[in-house]
């Protein structure tokens, strides 16, 4: 897949974390169910057993969320839910990537942040180790600690747009990214698809229906 293809922009709805909003985000329109399991930092993780039975509940193809994993829960994962794709938030390393790539049937996807976080790398580095998808992110410490996911804060869009131009993996766009802000993201950065999880909450964990119904409009409105 390019990311220059003429297909309308995907979109990842991410952070879920109950039945209903699962059904919310599958009835939506949107193309991606997103679910954390054993994130720490985030108030929005599961255990693997709650992500489980959340994602036999999604009608759209689950993508599931995990920071810094053993290899072990990553095949488990793999294994329990089948999710379309594992999504890594952390600083996992391309040799790792490459490990995940050989022992599970499932994608990988991986994020890199901006500004970039220590240790981390290049979107080329993750492209090269066989990532399916890449991911671009803002980073929060304004809370005493490094969140990556779910920060309500803009990535650098001129930089996101620089990889997304050379990419040869999909790229998605995350950070900061709401209803009223969706078709600009579009327009200047021309991701492949656009992901999101706090843009679209009454409060961290729940999803708002008006908010996720206005995205959604804005964004299949928009031409790629």
């Amino acid at each position: 897949m390019k990311n220059d293809m003429p297909s309308p922009t995907r979109l990842k709805i991410c952070g879920n974390t109950n039945i209903e909003d699962v059904r919310l985000v599958g009835d939506s329109g949107a193309d991606y169910c997103g679910i954390l399991v054993n994130v720490g930092f985030s108030e929005r993780t599961l255990t693997l057993p709650q992500a489980s039975e959340l994602a036999k509940e999604s009608t759209i193809p689950t993508v599931i969320l995990l920071c810094d994993p053993e290899l072990e829960l990553v095949k488990e994962v793999a294994a329990v839910i089948n999710p379309l794709a594992i999504q890594l938030l952390g600083h996992e390393s391309p040799e790792m990537v490459k490990k995940m790539k050989s022992e599970v049937r499932c994608q990988i996807w991986k994020t890199v942040h901006l500004p970039v976080i220590p240790e981390e790398a290049s979107p080329d580095d993750y492209t090269r180790a066989g990532i399916d998808a890449l991911l671009i992110d803002s980073v929060d410490t304004s809370e005493g600690f490094a969140r990556l996911g779910g920060t309500g804060k803009l990535a650098d869009w001129k930089a996101a747009a620089a990889i997304v131009k050379t990419a040869s993996v999909p790229v998605f766009l995350a950070g900061g990214i709401n209803p009223e802000n969706v078709r600009r993201a579009v327009t200047e950065v021309r991701p492949f698809g656009i992901d999101l999880c706090s843009g679209v909450e009454s409060s961290r964990g729940k999803k708002d229906p008006e908010k996720v119904r206005n995205l959604v409009n804005n964004l299949k409105s928009t031409a790629p």
